[in-house]
């Protein structure tokens, strides 16, 4: 996590908004954002090298390392997947970026799978990073993306072989889908240099098409690996919007304890927010071996994704 913090006071005097309704999107009353020295490259970075410390490989069979997020790096026309291999001393992998915006993570995470399963690589790491707190103009109303916040995780993907380090969790199963009707919801300009989010036209329905595209995705990841809903143990749901998450459980006729709310602690993190989640439920000794999770993402564009995994 970053060294910053962000008030809801200070989002107050700058947008204009009470401390009501500002508390409908930041019930934390603080969230994270990268210090004045911090980058999300960097983050993602330290959130790597602790994740190898923890589950040493050898760095020359890092075939892959993907760096996921929404696009906007920090620095144009740059990898910020090369700048991570390159510090970690990471010299034999193809290095990329996934760009799905808060969906990039788990996106990333299936195309690592993918190529470790099919013997491709021998491992794969994947760096979840956004900065996303730092493309919002609180000056414009657009209250809903208030809670952006900064913050990085990293995953480690590898064959299950001998070789291989204690493996936490199986990648069983994902879907995916776009419905880009809300392709020009959300967009960036540039003002004074820095990038920042605008909204433009929305279409009617978006909130239904949230609820439609996460049930019917999950409906058939658990079709695809033979499971139902009674089986998952967890449901982790993309912190942007509190709403959609108790709806999307309503809607699995699933109570809000088989699930994560870290509202009151932070803000939306993008891609890192189930990931983060996930680590809550390893801290509080809250999932146990054979457990089944679910990782409902989305993203602008707009794109749905559920992902199904088991822990070992």
């Amino acid at each position: 996590m970053p060294s910053g913090r962000r008030s809801v006071d200070e989002v107050g005097r700058e947008s204009g908004y009470g401390p009501d309704k500002l508390a409908q999107v930041l019930p934390s009353g603080k969230f994270s954002v990268l210090a004045g020295d911090e980058t999300a490259w960097g983050l993602g970075r330290d959130a790597a090298a602790r994740l190898l410390d923890r589950s040493p490989v050898p760095l020359d069979e890092i075939g892959l390392v993907l760096y996921a997020g929404s696009s906007e790096w920090g620095t144009p026309f740059w990898s910020p997947a090369a700048k991570i291999a390159a510090e970690l001393g990471i010299t034999q992998a193809h290095c990329y970026e996934i760009s799905n915006f808060c969906n990039a993570g788990m996106v990333a995470v299936k195309l690592a799978d993918e190529q470790v399963r099919a013997g491709t690589h021998a491992y794969a790491l994947v760096v979840v990073a956004d900065r996303l707190s730092e493309l919002v103009e609180y000056g414009t109303g657009h209250i809903e993306l208030f809670n952006f916040a900064d913050g990085a995780a990293a995953v480690l993907l590898a064959a299950d072989t001998p070789e291989a380090p204690d493996i936490r969790y199986e990648v069983l199963g994902g879907a995916h889908h776009t419905d880009p009707r809300w392709v020009d919801s959300y967009y960036g300009e540039i003002r004074n240099g820095e990038v920042k989010v605008e909204r433009g036209e929305k279409p009617d329905g978006l909130g239904e098409a949230f609820l439609d595209n996460f049930t019917t995705l999950t409906h058939k990841v658990l079709t695809d690996i033979g499971a139902k809903v009674a089986d998952v143990a967890h449901f982790l749901v993309t912190h942007g919007n509190q709403d959609t998450h108790r709806a999307y459980l309503d809607a699995l006729d699933v109570d809000a304890s088989r699930s994560v709310f870290q509202y009151e602690r932070d803000g939306h993190l993008g891609g890192v927010d189930p990931l983060m989640a996930l680590e809550e439920l390893e801290r509080e000794d809250r999932i146990g071996s054979g457990d089944l999770v679910i990782i409902a993402t989305a993203g602008s564009g707009f794109t749905w994704g559920v992902t199904a995994i088991r822990r070992t």
